[in-house]
């Protein structure tokens, strides 16, 4: 499936300001499972800037602005095009698999020890870890996993606006209401609370139409990556795998590492928006 993004983020501001530094995580990256064939970032004001790869492998472009501007805009264009290997099944356990006994292994907590650790985001609820402790120990941790997934999806509402950028696991859960981020974060807590490294993955998915050429208003999705001897993708906000409706940008331990735009500025308030419009180009 080849899909056009546009995507255009920044900040409107009181009053102008003297100065901005910012990191944009927009660029979606070449893998296995998809070809980036362009991909350009504007910002106006025209910054001095510098593309990375940041620790996790997530493109990023680092810019400053040093004159004074009341408004930062950000336009990330990008064609892609993905092909999942549609006959994947995640609830297939592979040769590769790791028992629980394997994957609690000191060698394999140490390697993935970054993708087990409970920041304050994704800290687990008791009343969840006390669900899942009491599975029986004959579960394999593909099947722990995805069984937590329909665990989540069945207690959790999708809900736009019920939470914010920085509401925390435990609380989304107490509440029972949130969006992909917030699913994705309960996710990750309940799979690193049973010893599966579990990581948070940004990017965005195209909700289908009949027409190819149609642009649809989207926004940015998040779903999670769990390691049971390889890692496994899937949706906790959809409970179902990745297909060629989703467009990865990147990964790491939580939203904080890959937010699609983070920085700070000499100023006052500010206020931010976003559009987010792709097209399904073929």
């Amino acid at each position: 499936m080849r899909v056009g993004i546009k995507h255009v983020t920044g900040f409107s501001y009181a009053d102008p300001v003297r100065a901005s530094f910012n990191q944009a995580r927009m660029t979606p990256i070449n893998t296995p499972d998809q070809t980036v064939w362009s991909s350009r970032i504007t910002v106006d004001p025209t910054p001095w800037s510098y593309t990375l790869t940041d620790y996790y492998g997530t493109l990023v472009t680092t810019f400053e602005v040093h004159e004074s501007h009341d408004r930062l805009t950000v336009s990330s264009d990008i064609v892609v095009d993905t092909h999942h290997d549609q006959s994947l099944d995640v609830t297939r356990e592979l040769e590769t698999d790791l028992s629980f006994p394997e994957l609690l292994d000191t060698s394999v907590r140490d390697e993935f020890a970054e993708f087990l650790e409970f920041s304050p985001r994704v800290g687990p609820h008791p009343d969840l870890v006390t669900a899942l402790s009491n599975w029986p120990d004959a579960k394999t941790p593909r099947e722990a996993a995805l069984d937590a997934c329909s665990l989540i999806y069945d207690h959790l509402r999708y809900q736009s606006g019920a939470s914010q950028v920085s509401s925390v696991a435990a609380d989304i859960w107490a509440d029972g209401r949130g969006v992909c981020q917030d699913f994705s974060h309960v996710t990750i807590g309940a799979l690193r609370s049973l010893g599966i490294p579990t990581r948070y993955v940004s990017g965005y998915l195209h909700p289908g139409s009949e027409d190819k050429n149609q642009t649809v208003d989207a926004e940015s999705h998040s779903w999670v990556e769990w390691w049971c001897g390889s890692w496994v993708a899937f949706d906790p906000t959809a409970n179902s795998q990745i297909g060629n409706h989703y467009v990865r940008v990147g990964h790491g331990r939580d939203y904080g590492d890959v937010p699609p735009l983070r920085g700070t500025y000499a100023g006052g308030e500010s206020d931010m928006f976003v559009t987010v419009r792709l097209t399904q180009l073929g």
